[in-house]
């Protein structure tokens, strides 16, 4: 028995060090990507060239907004029930009884306010003599595909540079994001569907076909003595694995 906890502890440090590692690159990546644009490709900042960071912005918090809405079980924004881990939570899908999982479109909107909350943060880093920017705020528009997830991003821009004057729209400058997430998707619903016919059993061979016919992976890890950590994951569509997890809690 002792040593079946010390392995059930040893993966969960495992899985949280991963966790840690993807938060601070996406945490680096996002900084560093603005700050130093113009500098690592050797650009000077003429209009064409800032019309390609503010692309290179909405891509950038795209990806970093699938990579945390994995991280957090499909939320940006914390949502009523979830375990704290102060740098990052984790959403209960299944509250002893309770369903709580949140539906695609409330995924969608999810990202979508990631890439809002974001946008002004990296175009900020556009700051040189004689070049200004004047913007509103962005209304991004989150679409799950199968494969991929589509970001369309509202975002009238008006460059000023050397007495020229453009207006840049984003919206028709949509970045695609290759992922499982709506694979992803279905696998975590048909988990926490399985609890309403029977919450106290699980076809775990059903969970880990249905993850295999979409190249998935999943992991049940014992959280705490009433709950379980449920991992889906993935190494197809990013460059490191791709994370989701929720965790359900039982009646004891």
């Amino acid at each position: 028995m002792k040593k079946g906890q010390t392995t059930i502890f040893i993966i969960l440090a495992i899985v949280i060090v991963i966790i840690i590692a993807l938060f601070l690159f996406l945490k680096d990546t996002t900084e560093d990507r603005g700050r130093n644009y113009f500098v690592e490709q050797g650009l000077q900042p003429s209009i064409n060239n800032v019309q390609n960071f503010i692309v290179d912005c909405l891509e950038i918090n795209a990806k970093d907004a699938v990579v945390k809405i994995g991280i957090q079980g499909g939320y940006f924004n914390k949502p009523s029930n979830f375990f704290d881990m102060q740098w990052a939570f984790i959403p209960y899908y299944y509250d002893q009884g309770t369903f709580l999982q949140p539906t695609q479109q409330q995924i969608e909107t999810e990202l979508s306010n990631y890439v809002d909350s974001n946008m002004e943060k990296c175009l900020s880093k556009i700051e040189f003599k004689n070049l200004e920017l004047k913007y509103q705020p962005s209304s991004t528009k989150a679409t799950i595909q199968p494969s991929f997830v589509r970001f369309t991003s509202k975002l009238p821009t008006i460059i000023e540079h050397e007495g020229n004057t453009v207006i840049f729209d984003l919206d028709q400058h949509p970045v695609a994001i290759n992922s499982s997430l709506k694979e992803i998707i279905e696998v975590a619903t048909f988990i926490t569907n399985s609890h309403k016919e029977n919450p106290d059993l699980m076809c775990i061979n059903c969970i880990t076909e249905l993850a295999k016919e979409r190249k998935l992976y999943v992991d049940f890890i014992a959280f705490e003595e009433d709950t379980t950590l449920v991992m889906i994951l993935e190494n197809r569509t990013m460059e490191h694995p791709y994370i989701f997890e929720f965790l359900n809690r039982y009646t004891v």
